[in-house]
């Protein structure tokens, strides 16, 4: 390290390392790792944690810049509820403090009182040495520790029988004797730990937060990764089950697959295997030591390992940008779009491994713009594209849409335009709500009346936000298969970049088997024990996909108010949010609670949405509801109302684009 710089140094030697050297401040922790680049300069791991690069002449062109928490200073606040799963943490020194709560899947500010902290004293248990020191010892005896190892963290066991040592490379976990039970290796430096009963919980240098067992074994039940932003996180256990933030966080973490040295390896990202992958209710009795959920689903999908091995490739191929009548050559490395491009031509070459071929999507500014049918070798798709700058992508799915490929991104900008303000646009409306049925066993009560609420709210508070407002309602009789479809078709042919979109859909939901995709049910269904009959008059997820990635809408929003039978869960919607890039606001609720109401006018998720819209949501200085706010408001009201009429009922309210940006809704008279 160089002196009172606290710096970690690459040294650089010239001429082949015969000329003088370089030193080159690079990290503020160790650097692990040096990788040369084909193009010049290297890439460096460094224990900050994080990644940076060297330009080719030498210069620090990328510092380690740490995704997440740095808890070498922030984790003596580390605490958590005697159950573990409520826990108090700071990312940074000089950052918030923050709570989350597991089992209600939040993330919050608060100062988290009453929680249990780390002891480091007990009677008969004097532990010495243990800080920053490779000798630490109990009651003066030394505890064995690996050559290089340091101690970084201790916490004595509720019952005083034991106690918890993180060092550099371990949690070991002693009884009061000093003898070692068991250790385990963590991905990160232990730099604070606390133990509750039954359980420890640790904060590692790699930015995460993990939950260990320690009833005279140590093993890990699931880890919490908080991005710097104190927003999005993401939740997962051992097998790679996953929840995470309503604002995002699914992208940040992923499956990493080794093909040996000489071969790059395998990466799918939690957001490239959410269909497979997400699954809170799992995560949620994993942490709380129950293990039944979680080993049925992964008994249900397989080796998700080898699987994402063999999915399809999708290498990019020739590009262009439509003008008037010509198709000027792109990179895809990116840069400026010719003057007057209104759409792009893309090339993908496909390559199947086994796995069969689904759907080819393609994201414009996170949002899905083309969904086509993929075929081995060559496929061309044409987008239209967003006035401003364009961050233009590409998904391939498996033949069974558990998994999704990645294509190479590309970043176009336009010269001399800067991006569109936001707001000033049209509300577009498609408003469905189903009481009456062909099957008169199916029918409802207050789909209906929560379909025309939500559209009278939103008109009701479009004044200063939208210059018009153009809703189409279809009920009951009207709401047929081919007139959801035509009224998403109109909805595509009037939609622009600058108009916000909402869909709303109230009635029954069910979920296909074995693919456990969501089937809405409009009112022709004739029979919902005929899986085929089913399937041909439902509307199901592809087909609403891909009539949604024709409306150009930059803002959307997807409202599914869903009563099932009890085979559609809140996990399986919010699936839509992310293959859509729309926000989604999505509640399940069973055929005897729908017949409630909450009012004598509304079920509880419209309820909520009208509350929300009405300003008991969150307003910025100007009065307007924005879709972040009613979408934290509504996941909050519905649980509080529903217990109010002693049922059970949750909302999930899903973001999928990376930006975080929203996008207002209405606005409240000041």
């Amino acid at each position: 390290a160089a002196p009172g710089t606290a710096n970690f140094l690459i040294r650089r030697w010239a001429d082949f390392g015969h000329g003088p050297f370089r030193d080159i401040p690079a990290a503020r922790d160790a650097i692990a790792q040096l990788l040369p680049l084909p193009g010049g300069g290297l890439a460096f791991a460094a224990a900050d944690p994080g990644w940076g690069r060297l330009a080719p002449d030498g210069s620090l062109a990328q510092s380690p810049r740490p995704p997440g928490g740095d808890f070498r200073n922030t984790a003596a606040s580390l605490a958590a509820s005697a159950d573990g799963q409520l826990l108090r943490l700071v990312l940074r020194s000089d950052g918030p403090t923050l709570l989350f709560n597991a089992q209600a899947s939040q993330l919050a500010r608060g100062p988290g009182e009453g929680l249990v902290t780390a002891r480091t004293q007990a009677a008969g248990l004097t532990v010495t040495d243990w800080q920053n020191r490779d000798r630490p010892r109990l009651n003066g005896q030394p505890l064995r520790l690996n050559e290089g190892e340091y101690s970084r963290s201790l916490a004595i066991t509720p019952n005083d029988e034991g106690f918890l040592l993180g060092t550099d490379t371990y949690l070991r976990l002693y009884d009061r004797s000093g003898r070692l039970l068991d250790q385990i290796a963590t991905s990160g430096t232990v730099w604070g730990v606390v133990a509750v009963d039954g359980l420890a919980v640790a904060a590692l240098g790699d930015g995460t937060i993990r939950w260990y067992e320690t009833n005279g074994r140590l093993a890990e039940r699931g880890a919490l990764f908080v991005h710097a932003d104190a927003q999005r996180w993401v939740l997962w256990t051992p097998e790679g089950l996953f929840d995470h933030a309503a604002q995002g966080g699914q992208d940040l973490v992923g499956v990493h697959l080794n093909n040996g040295r000489a071969q790059a390896p395998e990466w799918a990202s939690f957001q490239q295997a959410y269909r497979a992958l997400f699954a809170p209710s799992a995560v949620r009795a994993r942490l709380l030591g129950n293990t039944a959920l979680t080993m049925a689903r992964m008994n249900d999908l397989g080796e998700v390992r080898s699987r994402i091995g063999r999915l399809p490739t999708l290498a990019p191929g020739e590009a262009c940008a439509i003008v008037g009548e010509a198709c000027q050559p792109v990179a895809w490395a990116g840069g400026e779009l010719p003057g007057g491009a209104t759409a792009l031509r893309l090339g993908f070459s496909v390559t199947d491994r086994g796995m069969g071929l689904g759907p080819l999507d393609v994201m414009v500014n996170d949002r899905i713009a083309a969904r086509g049918v993929a075929t081995a070798g060559v496929n061309i798709v044409e987008v239209p594209l967003d006035p401003g700058p364009n961050r233009v992508s590409a998904r391939l799915y498996a033949e069974d849409r558990s998994l999704f490929a990645e294509g190479t991104a590309m970043e176009l900008r336009r010269a001399g335009e800067p991006p569109p303000p936001p707001g000033a646009g049209r509300l577009i409306i498609v408003a469905v709500g189903v009481d009456e049925y062909r099957i008169g066993g199916l029918n409802l009560r207050f789909a209906v009346a929560d379909a025309r609420t939500v559209v009278e709210v939103l008109r009701a508070r479009a004044a200063g936000v939208f210059r018009e407002v153009l809703a189409t309602t279809l009920l009951n009789r009207d709401a047929t298969r081919s007139n959801i479809l035509a009224a998403l078709s109109a909805a595509a042919q009037i939609a622009r970049p600058e108009d916000t979109f909402v869909l709303y859909l109230a009635g029954h939901g069910v979920r296909s088997e074995p693919d456990r995709h969501f089937l809405f049910l409009p009112h022709e269904t004739a029979s919902i024990t005929d899986a085929g009959s089913m399937r041909n008059s439902a509307l199901n997820e592809n087909t609403m996909v891909a009539a949604l990635a024709r409306i150009r809408a930059r803002d959307g929003f997807l409202f599914i108010d869903t009563c099932h039978a009890g085979q559609v869960t809140i996990d399986s919607l919010a699936a839509l949010g992310n293959e859509t890039g729309r926000f989604l606001l999505a509640a399940s609720t069973s055929v005897q609670e729908a017949l409630d109401s909450y009012d004598e006018r509304n079920g509880v998720f419209a309820y909520a949405v009208r509350e929300g819209m009405g300003g008991r949501a969150a307003t910025d200085g100007e009065g307007r509801v924005s879709a972040l706010s009613l979408g934290e408001w509504v996941t909050r009201r519905v649980p509080q109302l529903a217990a109010e009429k002693q049922h059970r009922q949750d909302a999930v309210f899903r973001t999928a684009q990376r930006d975080l940006r929203s996008f207002p809704l209405g606005a409240v008279a000041r």
